[in-house]
């Protein structure tokens, strides 16, 4: 609570397209950082595979150390209650943006064999904060520094008035 959250779930570790997502999380953790949010990810891997992952470098097929903190959920229970477990075995990658208040107000699921971008996870909750700060809406592939939307008919309107 008081912090925005990136909860992320991926299948398992040693596998094939989760490195590249979590290095790339942990390339762009100061990002996060900056905007009060925290990373965390999730596999039923144990605390020991994860561990051994991230103490073996990336040219040897490991992550190396990120920085964020990585939950083992061998019971696969938090993977239940966000129902991301597939045939109760593996997840699949789904994302949740967890505003300050504990709410999840983004949520991505992607096929086992898709990453996920890490600039549009920022984005999104770059317009999340904009939003909760100034009341206005954010329209499609906003980003900051470009002009909202007042969250009204009319305001609507005159936006598309302007980008159409």
């Amino acid at each position: 609570r008081g912090q925005y959250v990136v909860l992320f779930f991926y299948p398992l570790d040693f596998t094939f397209v989760c490195p590249s997502e979590i290095i790339a999380f942990d390339r762009r953790l100061d990002e996060f950082k900056k905007r009060n949010c925290e990373v965390v990810s999730v596999s039923i891997d144990s605390q020991f595979s994860h561990f051994a992952w991230k103490s073996t470098a990336p040219k040897q097929g490991g992550i190396g150390n990120v920085r964020f903190p990585m939950v083992a959920d061998l019971t696969k229970e938090i993977a239940r209650s966000y129902d991301v477990l597939v045939n109760d075995a593996i997840a699949v990658r789904g994302l949740f943006l967890i505003d300050k208040a504990g709410i999840i107000q983004h949520a991505t699921i992607n096929n086992l064999s898709i990453g996920r971008n890490v600039d549009e996870v920022i984005r999104v909750l770059d317009a999340l904060q904009f939003t909760e700060k100034y009341g206005d809406v954010c329209p499609a592939n906003w980003h900051p520094g470009e002009e909202a939307m007042k969250p009204s008919a009319a305001g609507t309107a005159e936006y598309l008035a302007k980008h159409s």
